[in-house]
């Protein structure tokens, strides 16, 4: 192994792809057997480091100390010995020094054999079990050791209470992972979902699932494996651990994390009966036979909008872009079904049904400077005058004054989608900001006073 270590940096640079292919697949299968052996060395440390702890007297050794202990004061031959060697080693020839410092070293000096025996003392190493020893030890995480010694005990011999010699609780998977035609994830996959099982099915319907998910194990990766196991345990135990309804009411919801990218992230967790209903919402958007001619990206300006994925402008749905087909769609699922979903909320808030926010009926609210907005309108960029300003310096001074209810400052480009499908209430604020005259959004006669006008007048 520390002569192809050393060597395949160099080798591997000349290889074609079969000659890469033949040396991932060995290097493969040397792995498996380390990860075997791995496995193997977990349980020999619990298994020894038990035993030991079992025939060990309780009494402190020698050199252990802590706080709360007072230093030895019979000293045995073998430490006044090494003090001894210790003060002939300052004051003797360099010959003579270094035999007595190999003598103090033998008997137990610090970094000595036998100090570094004394310190590994199973009963006295300061670690509380074998996992926290082999993390300490080999310089690996905690989960992955406990992980090396949880399969251990089901692809392993035991030894019981009494001495007697107990067979691998798995024995099919055992086989498969000594013979290294198994990665140890997939076996620790497999040993998981069997006791998970354990209870809940016959011997022979856990013989028949081993027997399976080993078989798939060989032909498969890990995720596969992972993926046939749960089908496997969801087929036997069908109901699973059912969650209490406290627990589920803790967990769901919706919750509006910090924004990534520029994009605002929403995360939900929602009960079966609740996310069938957002599925169902959100998948009219991603049905293949509907025609995507105008956008629902924006999910606030209803069908006359032009979302980013409209198919008329924006960077995701460019129908005019060089090489695209006019009627291609190009959003992919995840966008379509944040589309449908916005748009379903488009459509509720539409509809006037919901009920009322504060007394008004609850629609995409946002103030904005009317210049601001015109100068959109006209598609004026922000920094070319607008003919129709008196001012233009100071209504171009600014990126935009447009703000949102809930999310703050908005970009006058959004607040364009918006208005096309919007009721403009016009408000006509002072020099100081105070509302001086507010507009409506329907005539001084709703339509139904309106029917009762014409019913009464014949016209």
């Amino acid at each position: 192994m520390d002569a192809l270590r050393s060597t395949a940096p160099a080798d591997t640079r000349l290889f074609g792809f079969p000659e890469a292919a033949d040396f991932a697949g060995r290097v493969e299968e040397i792995a498996r057997t380390v990860e075997f052996l791995q496995i193997l060395a977990a349980q020999a440390v619990e298994r020894t480091r038990r035993e030991a702890q079992a025939a060990r007297h309780p009494c402190p050794a020698p050199g252990w100390r802590t706080g709360w202990t007072e230093p030895t004061t019979s000293g045995t031959a073998d430490t006044a010995d090494a003090a001894d060697a210790a003060t002939d080693a300052d004051a003797g020839t360099d010959a003579d020094a270094g035999t007595d410092a190999d003598t103090a070293t033998a008997a137990g000096a610090p970094g000595s054999v036998a100090g570094l025996a004394e310190a590994a003392d199973p009963v006295h190493d300061g670690y509380r079990n074998a996992a926290e020893f082999l993390r300490a030890r080999l310089r690996i995480g905690i989960s992955e050791a406990r992980r090396r010694l949880t399969l251990a005990e089901s692809v392993l011999p035991q030894t019981g209470i009494t001495g007697q010699d107990l067979p691998a609780r798995h024995p099919v998977l055992a086989a498969a992972l000594s013979t290294a035609a198994v990665p140890s994830r997939s076996a620790t996959l497999i040993s998981i979902a069997l006791d998970q099982v354990r209870h809940h099915a016959d011997p022979d319907t856990i013989g028949q699932m081993e027997h399976s998910l080993t078989r798939t194990a060989l032909e498969s990766d890990p995720d596969f494996v992972h993926r046939m196991a749960k089908r496997w345990v969801d087929a036997i135990d069908q109901d699973g651990t059912e969650p209490s309804e406290e627990e589920l009411r803790h967990r769901q919801g919706a919750f509006i994390r910090t924004p990534r990218h520029g994009l605002h992230h929403l995360e939900i967790f929602a009960t079966a009966e609740q996310i069938e209903t957002l599925a169902t919402a959100m998948n009219t958007a991603a049905n293949p036979r509907l025609q995507h001619h105008t956008g629902t990206g924006t999910g606030t300006g209803g069908e006359g909008a032009q979302g980013p994925d409209s198919g008329d402008t924006g960077p995701g749905g460019d129908s005019n872009s060089e090489g695209a087909h006019p009627g291609l769609d190009r959003r992919s699922r995840p966008q379509k079904l944040l589309d449908g979903l916005v748009g379903a909320c488009s459509i509720a808030l539409a509809t006037g049904e919901l009920p009322a926010n504060g007394g008004l009926r609850p629609q995409v609210m946002v103030t904005i400077d009317y210049q601001d907005l015109l100068n959109r309108l006209q598609h004026h960029t922000p920094g070319t005058p607008n003919p129709g300003t008196t001012n233009p310096g100071a209504a171009n001074a600014r990126p935009g004054t447009g703000a949102a209810t809930f999310h703050g400052p908005i970009h006058p480009t959004a607040i364009r989608k918006i208005a096309c499908d919007a009721d403009i209430i016009p408000v006509l604020l002072g020099s100081e900001g105070r509302v001086l005259d507010i507009g409506r959004t329907t005539r001084i006669f709703p339509p139904h006073i309106r029917k009762a006008i014409i019913a009464r007048d014949q016209g």
